[in-house]
């Protein structure tokens, strides 16, 4: 796939009236860089869902008995195609972590920030003061911000670039230009909004949304033009425009780390708006993970076989 996550497989599962669906990405083992030249490729392999928030749709409570019908046949399934394991990233808005308790072990990771749409006149409200008077500044300094086509990623790139350089962004969290271009497949639930200062692009923003939620997905700005507060104008604008259009909450997503300075930024736009972001797993073949991480402490004495990843022998 584009960001080098493996094989994309759409689960799908039936029992009595219970139904739900999921994305996994299929990687093979021998190819992650703990295991380079350890072990054979087309051996063992994992799952993950993709990068972002995913996990189980469903449109109704998953029975007991249907969670045991599926993790019987699902470990049948991956255990006779050597797949070990499977990481799943759930979605903080459908909350549903909850799903599958007897499938899936889970983890609360850290917290996440979501604007309240439903009524525009929380939306300022709910801002802390500090970043109200951010926004006031950006408009008081005539930055605008305008909606583009999905497709109109070119003044786009180099902002985003420069920020992920500016932060340090490890190369797995900076996408490429195949991926914008890609995007073209989601334009009638995607778009950009950019700011403009004096008619240049200075800031931007790729946004996903549904009928239900909009999720901020990836940004970018223009370092010397930071000072006139292009963000903070643009995330407001952008809670507007999804009040606007009958969403009901917009997902600003969360930090790399608890209480980092990402974080810190998204949480001035909505004090009340706090949602867990919920991670799990599913160990298929509990002797071959066991071998796996005897491999990795065979191959480096100081790993920790106990570590706090879920799938401990990738970290």
């Amino acid at each position: 796939m584009l960001h080098g996550d493996g094989d994309m497989y759409l689960l799908y599962f039936e029992y009595n009236t219970d139904r739900f669906c999921y994305v996994v990405m299929q990687s093979d083992i021998a190819d992650a860089v703990q295991f380079k030249g350890i072990i054979p490729n087309g051996k063992y392999f994992d799952w993950e869902t993709p990068y972002g928030y995913g996990g189980p749709l469903t449109d109704s409570v998953i029975s007991e008995e249907a969670q045991a019908a599926f993790k019987k046949e699902i470990t049948e399934y991956c255990s006779g195609r050597g797949i070990i394991s499977q990481f799943v990233r759930f979605h903080p808005l459908l909350e549903n972590y909850n799903t599958m308790p007897y499938v899936i072990e889970t983890k609360y990771l850290r917290d996440t920030i979501f604007i309240d749409t439903a009524n525009p006149g929380l939306i300022m409200l709910n801002m802390d003061s500090k970043n109200r008077n951010m926004v006031r500044k950006a408009q008081k300094n005539k930055v605008s911000i305008i909606k583009k086509d999905i497709t109109e990623f070119e003044d786009f790139i180099p902002m985003y670039v420069e920020t992920m350089k500016k932060n340090g962004a490890e190369e797995y969290y900076t996408f490429q230009r195949n991926y914008f271009e890609s995007l073209i497949t989601m334009k009638d639930n995607a778009f950009i909004l950019y700011a403009i200062y004096e008619d240049i692009p200075v800031s931007g923003s790729i946004m996903y949304y549904n009928d239900r939620y909009m999720h901020y997905h990836l940004s970018g700005s223009h370092t010397e033009y930071r000072k006139y507060s292009p963000g903070n104008l643009l995330l407001y604008e952008a809670a507007c425009l999804a009040s606007g259009m009958g969403i009901k909450q917009f997902h600003l997503g969360g930090g790399m780390s608890p209480d980092d300075s990402l974080f810190g930024f998204k949480k001035q736009f909505n004090k009340n708006g706090r949602a867990s972001f919920v991670v799990g797993r599913t160990i298929f073949n509990m002797d071959i993970y066991k071998k796996l991480l005897n491999i990795r402490k065979e191959a480096d004495l100081e790993f920790d076989v106990n570590n706090g990843f879920m799938i401990q022998y990738r970290r």
